[in-house]
């Protein structure tokens, strides 16, 4: 496996890397393939942007990205889009990629490490599995206008 700095290039293949993925359970939602490049380009230009794409074979298997924000404590980072070309999960490609992405993140000066997942084993047992914990003086809420 090899990394490269997710940036504008790779915008076209990890958009279709997004919706085969999201698109599948345990999401399923209906992204298309415009829909998901509209919201990666919009993540790509936020200030402090930071992603990877992971390449097995000369194809793009995985991506992550987020931002970091400034913080009274030092710098939080919250992952955005986390994703495993679907035909692949379970071969531990999301494990490598998520601690390649840490100690990346670690040697930029990041401190804590924030992200918003469904609920359920695919999900939040992996993220569990990797060291994240569930923060019980959070809540995320809704309201549907």
């Amino acid at each position: 496996m090899r990394y490269r700095i997710f940036n504008i290039e790779h915008l076209e293949e990890v958009s279709k890397l997004y919706v085969k993925s999201f698109n599948a359970p345990p999401w399923n939602d209906k992204w298309t393939e415009d829909t998901a490049k509209k919201r990666l380009q919009q993540m790509l230009n936020c200030e402090g942007a930071y992603g990877l794409v992971c390449y097995l074979d000369n194809e793009i298997v995985a991506m992550i990205l987020g931002n970091h924000e400034y913080y009274y404590d030092g710098i939080h980072f919250n992952i955005k889009e986390f994703c495993v070309d679907h035909s692949k999960k379970g071969k531990g490609i999301g494990k490598k990629v998520l601690n390649e992405f840490t100690v990346r993140l670690k040697d930029r000066g990041i401190n804590n490490i924030y992200l918003w997942t469904s609920r359920g084993d695919m999900t939040e047992g992996f993220y569990e599995k990797n060291g994240y914990n569930i923060v019980d003086k959070l809540v995320v809420m809704e309201k549907i206008l």
